[in-house]
């Protein structure tokens, strides 16, 4: 499993949360103090209250991410942040108050309730303005010790996605200082570095190790280049290992112990069948706006593999008009795509298309989590041209997973090497709260249209 350390801007973005946290607990403990009537409720209902406090804060925090309140790149203006929060509290109303019809013992009363919302929704309003304002990302001074490639990549990635929040102020390798190095406590302390980003192949590293140890207690963050890389892109750097690295790693850590094997499979069925009755309105809406448009099956079934390349039957809404391959085989579908409907594409945008795929879900063949599941066809022309293609074949296909929600749509090699990236980055990293963050995500990518 990889140890996470949080950058500054996480460490900025996790004070935004802890304050809308602070903010739903004073509110709605302040509230709950007194009844409508000013009758006190505190202590005499303390564990109901502490029950309230704690489900309204998991909905408000879950809401909040979905609507993407915890950005903290600057916005798109004060306004559309008032509205988002005002969708947001409504939404938390909504779930709350359909939850406390179900749940008498959580019924904090429907004055408490709208006192709740309006008053968190103008503080947290209040709160985000302030924090945009006054809390400021200093920029992560960063020494790079190493020659290989992965740093080019990594300086790439800083260059086009998070310049704002690192800059790199020394790169050491063999060739930078020729014959001798300058002192490593006196460098770092003279430009102000903050984290050392080391290779352990580097030649450099073995001049500098016991400076290295002692700035470890100095309160400079040290990491190996393998690993920054992948708290940085959220990817594995799969170009960079060779195969004895690949191999001890993945015996020790992709396998899920049986226990959690078997809760990720009882999430999975619980999942699908609370969501059944809605899935199934859904499922009658889409199949009707299809056959109205096109001709052809309402359904799309295709085999794709599973778990150790067994094959299976897929299900998906039909997305295309019908034979869509009859007249150039198998393609992987692109940006503006001829063969796709009008209500394929709006499906697709929302993910309807995929609603059938529950079913395989239920039948044991995926999982609500995990990688797309790939035609044999295209497998097999990939595992030619990326290495270790096959690995995101050892566990189930899911519904959704990492790469989906990270990544746009792979139309060529290319993009399906990145795409493994995403894979293995969650083969390796798997646990069961990194399925629940991607369910979550996924909702979050199914409302902003990005993803796949």
């Amino acid at each position: 499993m990889l140890k996470v350390f949080l950058q500054r801007y996480q460490q900025r973005q996790l004070l935004l949360i802890l304050g809308d946290i602070l903010i739903i607990i004073v509110t709605l403990s302040l509230i709950l103090l007194l009844d409508a009537n000013g009758e006190k409720l505190f202590p005499k209902d303390a564990r109901k209250n502490v029950s309230i406090i704690v489900i309204f804060c998991a909905i408000t925090i879950i809401v909040y991410y979905i609507l993407d309140l915890f950005d903290i790149s600057e916005p798109n203006g004060y306004g559309f942040k008032f509205i988002l929060i005002c969708i947001g509290m409504s939404i938390v109303t909504v779930i709350y108050g359909a939850l406390s019809y179900l749940l008498i013992s959580l019924r904090p009363g429907k004055i408490n309730l709208l006192l709740f919302s309006l008053t968190t929704g103008v503080l947290t309003y209040l709160w985000h303005n302030t924090f945009h304002k006054l809390v400021k990302t200093n920029v992560q001074r960063i020494l790079f010790i190493g020659n290989e490639k992965i740093f080019n990549d990594i300086s790439q990635f800083i260059t086009d996605n998070h310049s704002q929040y690192y800059t790199i102020v020394g790169h050491w390798h063999s060739r930078s200082h020729n014959p001798t190095l300058p002192n490593l406590l006196n460098f770092i302390e003279n430009n102000n570095a903050d984290l050392v980003v080391y290779s352990v192949h580097s030649k450099v590293l073995k001049q500098v190790i016991n400076d290295l140890l002692t700035i470890k207690f100095r309160k400079r963050n040290i990491i190996n280049a393998y690993n920054f890389y992948q708290l940085l892109t959220l990817q594995y750097p799969v170009y960079y290992l060779d195969d004895f690295w690949l191999l001890v790693n993945t015996q020790r850590e992709i396998f899920f112990p049986t226990a959690a094997s078997r809760l990720k499979r009882f999430i999975d069925l619980f999942v699908v069948l609370l969501f059944l009755p809605l899935a199934v309105v859904l499922f009658l809406i889409a199949a009707l706006a299809i056959k109205l448009e096109s001709k052809g099956p309402v359904l799309f079934t295709q085999e794709r593999l599973g778990q150790n390349e067994v094959p299976f039957r897929l299900y998906k809404l039909r997305t295309m008009i019908d034979n869509a391959e009859s007249l150039n085989g198998p393609q992987w579908a692109v940006e503006g795509d001829w063969r796709i409907t009008r209500v394929g594409e709006v499906l697709r945008k929302l993910r309807l298309d995929e609603l059938p795929q529950l079913f395989n879900i239920l039948k044991g063949e995926m999982s609500l989590v995990g990688p797309r599941p790939i035609r044999e066809h295209f497998t097999e022309i990939l595992a030619k041209e990326i290495p270790f293609y096959k690995l995101r074949l050892l566990v189930k296909p899911g519904l959704t997973g990492w790469a989906q929600v990270n990544f746009g749509h792979a139309h060529t090699n290319e993009a399906h090497s990145q795409m493994l990236q995403y894979d293995l980055f969650y083969l390796i990293n798997q646990s069961l709260w990194l399925d629940l963050f991607i369910l979550f995500k996924t909702f979050k990518v199914m409302i902003w249209g990005k993803g796949t």
